[in-house]
C-alpha cells in the first residue's frame, strides 16, 4: 500500500523547530517527528498540511514553502512524504491530540528516538536550494564577480570555488575576492579540493572530489564537506564518513563531459531515496530544474554554468 503524508516543519524565531511524540496507540509509540498526517482522496499536499497543522496543534498556517520529497518503506507500507518549512501561524501552538511537544534546534536535539525518515531533515535544514559553482575558464573575471554579485541579490546563499586551470597563486587572489564580496552578505563559501586552503582562508567548508573521498580517512569537523558522487557506492561511502552533503551527476548530459552517458531522474530518485545524507542534483541543469530535483528526492541543484545565466 502506498501513502502519501504532508509534514509540517514549524520554525520559530530562535530558529528551533516543533517535534511531537507520537502517543498510544499509534504505531511508533513514543518515537519523535515532526507534525502531519496522511493525504485523503481529492486533497492537495497542502490541504493536509493545512488541515493537520490545524487538528495536531489548533493553529492555522499562514506562511510556508514547499520543500523536500522522501519515499520510505514503514513495515507493509510505502510512504512518500512531502515536507513543508512553515515560518508563519496564526494562533498558538496546542497539542490537540494528547502528544508531547517540543521545540528544539536541530543542531542540538533533545529528544529521542527520532523516526528515522525525519533524521534526514536534521542533515537538511541549513542547506540552501542552489549550490553554485564558479566558472572562469569560460567567463571573464570581472563579468563573473558583476554575475555573482546580482546571484547573490537573488538569493544565492552557497558558492563552491572550483577552478583547475588557474595556478594556486591566481586561485588564492580569486578565492579571497569572492570571499570579500560573500562573506558580508552571509553566503558560504566553499573550497573545491584543498582542506588547507579551505582553512587558511577560515571560508566555510571544502568540496572533495569522488577520489579524495575514497582516500580520506577523517573529515575535518570544522568545515562543511561535500563531496562529488557518481553512483550509490561513492554515496553511500560519503554517508559513513558523515559528509554533509554530496552533489549526484551527472544528471543531464554536460558540455564539460559529453561522452559520459547521464543518469537520468529515475536513477537519480533511486539513489536519493536509499541514502539519508542531502543530495543536490548536478549536470546539465539550471534553476528552472530546482522543482524536479525535489520530487525526486533531492534538496536542490549545483550548477556551473547555467545558474549564471
Amino acid at each position: 500500500m502506498h501513502v502519501h503524508v504532508s509534514v509540517a516543519v514549524l520554525i520559530n524565531s530562535d530558529n528551533q523547530v516543533l517535534l511531537a511524540q507520537r502517543p498510544y496507540p499509534k504505531s511508533w509509540e513514543g518515537w519523535w517527528e515532526f507534525p502531519g498526517g496522511k493525504v485523503e482522496k481529492d486533497e492537495t499536499f497542502f490541504a493536509t498540511l493545512y488541515r493537520e497543522a490545524y487538528e495536531e496543534l489548533g493553529i492555522k498556517i499562514i506562511q510556508y514553502k514547499k520543500w523536500v520529497i522522501r519515499k520510505y518503506s514503514y513495515d507493509d507500507l510505502d510512504v512518500t512524504l512531502h515536507f513543508f518549512k512553515v515560518f508563519k501561524w496564526e494562533g498558538k501552538v496546542n497539542p490537540k491530540e494528547n502528544q508531547k511537544l517540543v521545540w528544539n534546534s536541530l543542531k542540538d536535539l533533545k529528544v529521542s528516538p527520532i523516526l528515522p525518515a525525519n533524521l534526514f531533515i536534521q542533515r537538511a535544514f541549513d542547506l540552501p536550494d542552489h549550490y553554485a559553482i564558479t566558472n572562469l575558464s569560460e567567463t571573464k573575471k570581472n563579468i563573473f564577480l558583476s554575475q555573482l554579485r546580482n546571484k547573490i541579490d537573488n538569493g544565492l546563499k552557497m558558492i563552491q570555488i572550483r577552478e583547475k586551470e588557474i595556478c594556486f597563486d591566481e586561485l588564492r587572489i580569486f578565492a579571497k575576492e569572492v570571499i570579500d564580496i560573500c562573506k558580508p552578505r552571509g553566503v558560504k563559501v566553499i573550497i573545491n579540493s584543498n582542506i588547507n586552503l579551505a582553512l587558511e582562508l577560515k571560508v566555510d567548508g571544502v568540496h572533495l572530489t569522488s577520489k579524495e573521498l575514497k582516500i580520506l580517512k577523517n573529515t575535518p569537523k570544522e568545515l562543511i564537506i561535500g563531496a562529488s558522487c557518481h553512483n550509490p557506492q561513492e554515496v553511500h561511502m560519503a554517508e559513513r564518513l558523515d559528509v554533509n552533503f554530496v552533489v549526484l551527476s551527472p544528471v543531464k548530459k554536460t558540455l564539460s563531459h559529453p561522452d559520459i552517458e547521464p543518469m537520468g531522474w529515475k536513477k537519480f530518485q533511486e539513489i536519493t531515496n536509499n541514502s539519508n545524507i542531502p543530495i543536490y542534483a548536478l549536470g546539465g541543469l539550471g534553476l528552472k530544474d530546482y522543482e524536479t530535483s525535489i520530487e525526486n528526492g533531492g534538496i536542490g541543484i549545483a550548477s556551473q554554468r547555467l545558474i549564471w545565466k
